[in-house]
């Protein structure tokens, strides 16, 4: 399945990230508009000012009719643009889910605390030769968003109650080039999912 995948990144002083998260906690209109999948996010372990949200669209289309009818009455309404520093928004409507422990994306999301996200730089004749097995443990990740443009390949892996290993020293030694790893600690009152209608 074909999903977009929204990656925002939000520099928070320290003195405000009890503000951003409360203003993150009031997306929950998100789970009635069409499209909508799933958001969730949290902050980074190692950087404490490094805030990310992952939020999952079925299609372009409901994404665009989103942000272009409901997105600023929340953004505005809930004030968190006071909150943070410097915003970062990446997009990519390539984005796939690939099961492992789960085998649902909604399942996934709700099991996890942890989230490890990797970028690796490729090109066309090593983009696929990337093994997945380095990026992640597989008999402890939940479940993994893929996306990737032209130069870099990008692994939103998901984990429960124990965060995992970073494995950026594996993938060097493999000669694999890495461009970051950061894991974040979910925070679940952030997290949205989609409301199904009866």
């Amino acid at each position: 399945m074909i999903m977009l995948i929204k990656v925002i990144n939000s520099f928070v002083k320290q003195d405000k990230r009890y503000a951003f998260s409360y203003s993150q906690k009031h997306w929950s209109a998100l789970a009635h508009i069409e499209g909508f999948l799933g958001q969730f996010g949290g902050w980074n372990i190692v950087e404490p000012t490094d805030a990310c949200i992952i939020g999952i669209w079925k299609d372009t289309d409901s994404y665009r009719s989103f942000m272009n009818d409901v997105h600023d009455d929340i953004f505005y309404k809930n004030g968190q643009k006071a909150s943070y520093d410097k915003l970062e928004t990446t997009l990519s409507s390539n984005g796939q889910f690939v099961k492992g422990i789960y085998h649902h994306t909604r399942s996934s999301i709700v099991g996890a605390n942890y989230m490890m996200i990797t970028s690796i730089s490729h090109n066309n004749h090593n983009k696929s030769l990337i093994p997945f097995t380095l990026i992640s443990e597989r008999d402890r990740c939940l479940s993994t968003f893929v996306f990737a443009d032209e130069h870099t390949s990008t692994f939103i892996s998901l984990f429960g109650y124990a965060p995992p290993d970073a494995t950026k020293h594996v993938l060097q030694k493999n000669k694999i080039p890495v461009q970051q790893q950061n894991i974040y600690k979910l925070e679940k009152e952030w997290t949205v999912l989609q409301t199904f209608s009866s």
